[in-house]
């Protein structure tokens, strides 16, 4: 399944609605589209030149392509097919 913008409207609003406090937030969102990747992480683990595809108050949201042997974080919409939640600094 690939990212669209209505996912990522999706995960947002959830995520805004309180879930991103919840320890198993990445757990409830893989229940809520299956079939769709996602892990969190802290946003500083993200490289800084790489864009999000959507933000959040607390969070930004970036692509993920598992394509190829190894999982990459991707700013493209298009070749992402899950997510990464980077979670802000002073919301850990």
């Amino acid at each position: 399944m690939s990212v669209s913008t209505e996912l990522l409207d999706s995960v947002c609003k959830t995520l805004s609605g309180g879930l991103l406090r919840r320890a198993d937030a990445d757990r409830q969102l893989r229940l809520a589209h299956p079939g769709v990747p996602f892990s969190m992480c802290s946003d500083n683990d993200i490289p800084s030149r790489l864009k999000p595809l959507a933000t959040g108050e607390g969070f930004a949201l970036y692509g993920l392509n598992t394509s190829e042997h190894c999982a990459a974080l991707t700013g493209q919409i298009e070749s992402a097919d899950g997510i990464v939640i980077g979670i802000l600094d002073n919301d850990l």
